[in-house]
């Protein structure tokens, strides 16, 4: 009985530092297509990385902007830039970012881009988000955004490609 009780308890415990954390705040910046910094309400500043989704990538030292990597940026910095958030931390972190999916009134930004065809679901971070499925492949086949292209290329292999070419 003693062990079940143990056993019961490490699992609680496990559970609980696996469950999502939430905040509130407001979104002071967005840096492109899936990347915001958020003021929390008690004065951190967090850099968010959308949970679920990566976006075509804008300029930086490394590459050019990728095809539609300004329209993400301009969609997601008009939908989220000053505005008061809820954001679901997952408790990863990629490049000092923390992970997270960013809500505004109740409705996901990640998805909001997803649908509007300017970002791909990451189905190696995020591969049992049906929800995030279901909208790229309907926008697929609407051909809404970047899959008005006939071979969009997934930032992921847009990166692998400039890494290369990086003395």
């Amino acid at each position: 009985m003693r062990r079940l009780g143990l056993f019961l308890a490490a699992w609680v415990v496990a559970f609980a530092a696996s469950a999502d954390e939430w905040i509130q705040g407001r979104v002071v910046g967005v840096h492109d297509g899936d990347t915001a910094s958020v003021t929390t309400r008690d004065g951190h500043l967090l850099q968010v990385r959308f949970y679920g989704i990566d976006a075509p990538e804008v300029a930086n030292e490394h590459w050019p902007t990728q095809a539609f990597g300004r329209e993400a940026a301009r969609y997601a910095r008009k939908l989220l830039l000053k505005r008061e958030v809820k954001v679901r931390l997952t408790g990863e972190t990629t490049y000092r970012r923390e992970v997270g999916e960013i809500f505004i009134d109740d409705n996901s930004a990640s998805q909001a881009l997803v649908r509007a065809g300017l970002a791909w679901w990451n189905t190696r971070y995020a591969p049992r988000d049906h929800d995030l499925q279901r909208l790229e492949n309907a926008a697929r086949q609407q051909r809404i955004g970047l899959w008005h292209g006939r071979h969009p290329v997934p930032p992921w292999v847009y990166r692998q490609r400039h890494k290369r070419r990086t003395p």
